[in-house]
C-alpha cells in the first residue's frame, strides 16, 4: 500500500477524520455527489497476523498496543499463563509492552484474532463517523490495492456500501468476489498508456500505440459493465502527467487529454462509443 495504515483505537483517528469530512461539508451537500471515499491504497499486510504483529512492534504508548495487552490480560490472566502458550518469557506485562520485536510463532492465533479486531475497529469508526456527518450519502470504501487478506474483504462488506478497488488489468473478467460477499464494487483506477505520442512513460498497464489504447479502454469497461457487481469504473487520470513528474516522479501518458489539454482522438472516440451504448451493453442486448 501507498500509505501507513492508521490505529482506529487513536483517540485522535476519529476527531481528524470528522475533522476532514467536515471540511468537505460544500462537496457532501452536493446533489451530484453521491458517496465518498475514505483513505486510499493503505497497508494491510499480506498475512492474517501483520496487523497485530505491527501493533507489538510499536511503541509503548501506541493505543492499540495498550488495547492489545489488555484484551490479552483479560483472555490470559497472567503473564505465565500467555507464556506457556507463546513458548516466551517475558518477566511480566511491563516488559511485553516496552518489547517491539516480532512477535514468536506462538502468538500466531492471538495475532490473527486482533488483527480482526483491528480491522473491524477501523470500518466501524469510518462508517460511525461518516453516516454521523453524511447519512444520505454511500461510503464507498477505502480503494483496497492488491488486497492479499480476505478477512479485510470479509470485514469491510459489512461496513461499506459499495467497495472499491483499484484493478489495473487489461479486463475485469476474471475479477470476483469472496465466497459469500455480494456488494456493489466501484473501479477506484484503472488505466493505459503508449509512447508513440505525447509522453516517455507508458503507466502501469502499456499498450502499442494510441489506436490499442482506446480499444483497451472499451474492452476494460464493457468488462466492467458485464460484471454482475460492478457499478462504475473511474479512468485515473483526466489528463497526462507533467513530463517533469509528479512528487514520486510519475511522469505517465495516461490522460484522456496531454499536457496541453488536447484530447487524444482515438481513446475519446471509444468513450464516446461505449457511452452512447452502455445500458445495451449492461443489459446483454
Amino acid at each position: 500500500g501507498w500509505w501507513k495504515f492508521k490505529d482506529p483505537f487513536h483517540p485522535e483517528f476519529k476527531v481528524s477524520l470528522r475533522r476532514q469530512l467536515l471540511n468537505r461539508k460544500k462537496e457532501l451537500d452536493d446533489p451530484w455527489c453521491f458517496g465518498f471515499f475514505i483513505d486510499n491504497e493503505i497497508s494491510w499486510g499480506s498475512k492474517k497476523t501483520d496487523l497485530a504483529e505491527w501493533v507489538l512492534q510499536s511503541p509503548c504508548s501506541q493505543p492499540a498496543k495498550l488495547k492489545f495487552i489488555h484484551w490479552l490480560k483479560k483472555k490470559y490472566g497472567s503473564i505465565e499463563n500467555l507464556n506457556k502458550v507463546w513458548k516466551t518469557d517475558y518477566n511480566d506485562w511491563n516488559t511485553l509492552i516496552k518489547s517491539e520485536k516480532k512477535p514468536p510463532a506462538g502468538s500466531k492465533q492471538d495475532c490473527m484474532s486482533f488483527s480482526e479486531l483491528v480491522i473491524e475497529e477501523y470500518f466501524r469508526n469510518v462508517r460511525g463517523e461518516f453516516k454521523k456527518i453524511a447519512p444520505n450519502k454511500l461510503y464507498l470504501g477505502c480503494r483496497f490495492s492488491s488486497l492479499r487478506n480476505n478477512e479485510v474483504l470479509r470485514i469491510a462488506a459489512k461496513y461499506c456500501d459499495v467497495i472499491s478497488f483499484n484493478i489495473y488489468q487489461r479486463t475485469l473478467e476474471y475479477f470476483e468476489l469472496m465466497e459469500g460477499i455480494d456488494k456493489p464494487v466501484i473501479i477506484g483506477e484503472f488505466h493505459f498508456g503508449a509512447l508513440d505520442r505525447g509522453m516517455f512513460n507508458t503507466g502501469l498497464i502499456s499498450v502499442e500505440n494510441q489506436e490499442e489504447r482506446a480499444n483497451a479502454y472499451k474492452r476494460y469497461i464493457e468488462s466492467a459493465l458485464k460484471h454482475p457487481n460492478v457499478v462504475g469504473a473511474h479512468w485515473f487520470q483526466y489528463g497526462d502527467q507533467a513530463p517533469t513528474g509528479r512528487f514520486d516522479g510519475e511522469n505517465f501518458q495516461i490522460g484522456l487529454v496531454d499536457v496541453c489539454d488536447k484530447p487524444y482522438p482515438e481513446t475519446i472516440a471509444k468513450v464516446k462509443e461505449v457511452g452512447y451504448n452502455l445500458y445495451k451493453i449492461r443489459n446483454n442486448n
